[in-house]
């Protein structure tokens, strides 16, 4: 956030006081960015902002200073204050997530994508969807994948990037910054290439052994692609939900969220309640239900998984001190308890005078612990 003589000026306009650009690629402590009118500069962060530990993401909207224009340099003023921002990659500023998706090659599959899609609502960023590889399954079958989703509301595109046809995917892009997301060896950095091919982002071919793709993508930058930015994603292999409550996921179902308030219980998760308008009412095709009953349990037992072990934590801590403050000590388990120092002290007296006295039993001494 712009900070110092800088933010009056920043909160009238909402622009930044120098010239205006946009963090699109991270390397060490240099940042890349693209000003609103002109060509990229290499910049870094003023001492004042590294002072303050100011954090800059790629996204970012910047103001910049000291701007070299023969050398392509400046450095970074100010950091204006964020909208959206997605948490993995960090990348703020974020419109839209593009789920990118393979018709074949690998094959499509709803569930995954239906995780994908929860994630993006998780993220409170809208997501539309993208079915590359469309030119290699039939058209009915193509409409069997892309029509359910187009049916509850998402924009789905449909792009084959190796024939050039991705006029679906261009609309969306157009004063957007947008991210990529998706498995990998569904084509998003061919579908970049395919837009500019001076890009020359890496790609791979799905491996015929494993059915999926390999990972190209290492680390995320902002492409300026069809009149917005693009950020193409590594794939991701391990999908959990974050902190979620499981009462919270049908609002993330497009074709759930509207009935979700009006079942009998307040609690209902639309699983085997009684009186369920989600149920009742909602036209789910019987893969997202499918879909959505396991993320739901997944979340029912990740929530009783993280109540265990707070009561787990809780039953182990003590507080001392009294009310409003203290200590929080270690509560040791009965079986695990040892004598007080004074007892100790006590008895390690009390045997060191019966040695002395010549009465010391030695088979006391067997079970003493200091």
């Amino acid at each position: 956030m712009a900070s110092g003589g800088l933010e009056p000026e920043v909160a009238r306009s909402g622009k930044p006081a120098g010239l205006p650009g946009r963090v699109v690629r991270r390397i060490s402590n240099v940042y890349w960015v693209a000003a609103d009118a002109g060509p990229e500069f290499a910049c870094q962060l003023r001492a004042r902002l590294r002072k303050e530990q100011v954090e800059v993401r790629i996204g970012d909207r910047v103001g910049l200073a000291e701007v070299d224009a023969i050398n392509a340099t400046a450095a970074i003023a100010e950091v204006l204050p964020r909208t959206r921002t997605l948490a993995r990659p960090p990348i703020a500023n974020v419109d839209q997530i593009l789920v990118v998706f393979a018709a074949a090659q690998p094959d499509f599959s709803p569930p995954l994508l239906d995780r994908f899609l929860v994630l993006a609502g998780c993220s409170d960023i809208p997501a539309a969807i993208v079915i590359n590889k469309a030119d290699l399954v039939p058209a009915a079958t193509l409409a069997a994948i892309v029509e359910p989703y187009r049916a509850i509301g998402y924009q789905v595109a449909a792009t084959s990037a190796r024939n050039g046809d991705v006029a679906e995917l261009a609309a969306l892009l157009p004063g957007k910054v947008s991210v990529f997301a998706g498995p990998s060896g569904v084509g998003k950095s061919s579908l970049l290439n395919r837009f500019d091919p001076a890009l020359a982002l890496k790609a791979a071919d799905v491996s015929a052994k494993l059915g999926r793709g390999r990972h190209t993508t290492t680390s995320a930058s902002l492409y300026p692609v069809g009149g917005g930015f693009v950020a193409d994603t590594p794939g991701y292999s391990h999908l959990a939900f974050p902190a979620l409550d499981p009462e919270g996921l049908a609002w993330l179902y497009p074709e759930l969220a509207p009935h979700a308030s009006d079942c009998r219980l307040s609690d209902c998760l639309h699983d085997s309640e009684p009186d369920c308008a989600v149920k009742a009412r909602a036209a789910v095709n019987p893969e997202r239900y499918q879909s959505y009953l396991k993320f739901l349990h997944e979340l029912v037992e990740q929530r009783r998984t993280s109540r265990a072990r707070s009561q787990k934590v809780e039953a182990a801590v003590k507080t001392t001190g009294g009310p409003g403050g203290g200590k929080r000590l270690v509560r040791i388990d009965a079986e695990q308890r040892v004598d007080s120092r004074r007892t100790v002290k006590q008895r390690l007296a009390e045997l060191a005078t019966q040695r002395a006295e010549g009465t010391l039993d030695e088979e006391r001494l067997a079970g003493f612990e200091d």
